[in-house]
């Protein structure tokens, strides 16, 4: 008899910006398409049931999920394996839901592999799946004996055993991710369009900044062929009618030969598609995003962090101020919107460090610009750094005053929007509907910082 396998994204529903500084968007959770294709691809029988895309309570997904023989619960999909939300409390009512079925639950994501067991005592499943999940999760479902499966962490006899980490997977041997199982009509990107999906070309980061969390993706590197990426893109455009995507690696120009040949393929196609990545200024020239935006590319996501020199070598970026300068001006030339990111709250950082970022956020002047305070992950640099100064926490938010911080984060954004010449300079480039997406996302933001 074919066994049923469940995947669950819950749903986070947000209170307070404490328990969720990072805004809450409708993305498909990739990995569990990974881990569903790949079990699919071994004959199993599949079911994902993304929660949050399709604002799914606790008790009606118990409803769904009746008469399955795995459960499998993720705290973090891909797409926030770097940036896990830190309140929890929404997947742990989930939990206390599913046990009334007495079923086997399993559960995978950042914060298991952060804090694997003190996970495992707060949920009381069968296993914590650490670091990626595809080929842990399908050992499990072969019904291995949990002693023998690498990366995982559970409990018998009143133990807790943590068995070795799992080997890093070769992603080019990885099925194209099961959309079909995913409601995929209803994912967007408010800044890019509709039928939005995410693609992954590589996994890991060779860079070094301290408050970076690779817990997921351990210190490697890898990639995927353009080939197999190019598969992918086809594969999802053509049969899901996918107009918009974020190719969502840490770095994504860093691997310039499949920017390349995924840009030549998309040029060539001629697709009805726009896409976006993440990647650093200093791995872009302008050859390189004329092609880009050739290709449909409509938006780069840019890491900033801070507009202070001395900072900026404490968290070991890696990059100059006169780098991000000159990187910004060549996206701009090559007519591609930007959106920088920076955040408060670093090791030693003073008032006049935090003014020093403003500052840069006004003078580059992106299409975007949002400020964060930074979190002290457990597994980063960051958080061995000053763990000794802060509050003896599961998951601490932040490192230093909050007030202040909060305070600092409403200073950033209400002094770059309100800015005439940032608006001024929406208008003059005939940007009114992205402007109102503008103001709108903005006024999101200030009416959950005033809770």
């Amino acid at each position: 008899m074919t066994k049923k396998i469940v995947f669950i994204n819950p749903l986070v529903e947000y209170s307070s910006v404490r328990d969720n500084p990072i805004y809450n968007r409708i993305w498909p959770p990739l990995s569990l398409a990974n881990c569903g294709a790949l079990l699919e691809k071994h004959g199993f029988d599949v079911k994902i049931i993304d929660a949050n895309t399709e604002f799914i309570k606790p008790k009606e997904v118990v409803r769904k999920i009746n008469g399955f023989d795995k459960v499998f619960i993720t705290t973090s999909t891909l797409d926030r394996w770097q940036c896990p939300h830190l309140n929890i409390h929404p997947f742990l009512e989930l939990i206390r839901e599913i046990k009334k079925l007495n079923l086997d639950i399993y559960v995978m994501g950042s914060h298991g592999t952060m804090r694997p067991k003190e996970m495992l005592k707060a949920t009381n499943v069968k296993a914590i799946v650490r670091g990626e999940p595809e080929l842990t999760v399908l050992e499990i479902c072969k019904e291995k004996n949990l002693k023998k499966i690498k990366g995982i962490t559970f409990e018998k006899n009143g133990k807790i055993i943590s068995n070795i980490n799992r080997p890093l997977l070769d992603l080019n041997k990885l099925p194209i991710p099961a959309f079909h199982l995913l409601p995929m009509k209803k994912y967007f990107y408010e800044i890019l369009g509709n039928n939005f999906t995410l693609f992954e070309g590589s996994r890991g980061c060779p860079f070094s900044c301290i408050y970076c969390l690779k817990s997921m993706y351990d210190d490697g590197y890898r990639k995927k062929s353009p080939e197999k990426l190019i598969e992918e893109v086809k594969y999802g455009i053509e049969n899901f009618n996918i107009k918009t995507a974020y190719f969502i690696d840490l770095e994504f120009c860093i691997n310039r030969n499949l920017v390349e040949k995924l840009c030549d393929f998309l040029i060539e196609q001629k697709y009805d598609f726009k896409w976006t990545c993440q990647t650093r200024f200093d791995t872009i020239d302008l050859k390189l995003l004329e092609k880009m935006k050739k290709s449909g590319c409509e938006i780069i996501h840019y890491g900033v962090e801070t507009g202070s020199p001395r900072i900026m070598n404490i968290v070991k970026k890696g990059i100059t101020i006169s780098q991000i300068k000159r990187g910004m001006k060549l996206t701009k030339k090559a007519g591609i919107k930007q959106v920088c990111f920076f955040m408060f709250g670093l090791p030693t950082e003073t008032r006049k460090d935090m003014e020093m970022t403003i500052k840069l956020a006004k003078e580059l002047n992106p299409t975007y610009a949002s400020f964060h305070i930074a979190t002290p992950y457990p597994g980063t640099e960051f958080y061995n750094m000053i763990k000794n100064e802060i509050d003896d926490e599961l998951f601490p938010c932040y490192y230093g005053n909050e007030n202040e911080l909060k305070k600092t984060v409403n200073k950033a954004f209400l002094s770059f929007y309100l800015r005439p010449r940032y608006i001024f300079s929406r208008l003059r480039e005939g940007e009114f509907k992205l402007l109102g997406k503008q103001i709108k996302l903005f006024f999101k933001y200030l009416k959950r910082s005033k809770k």
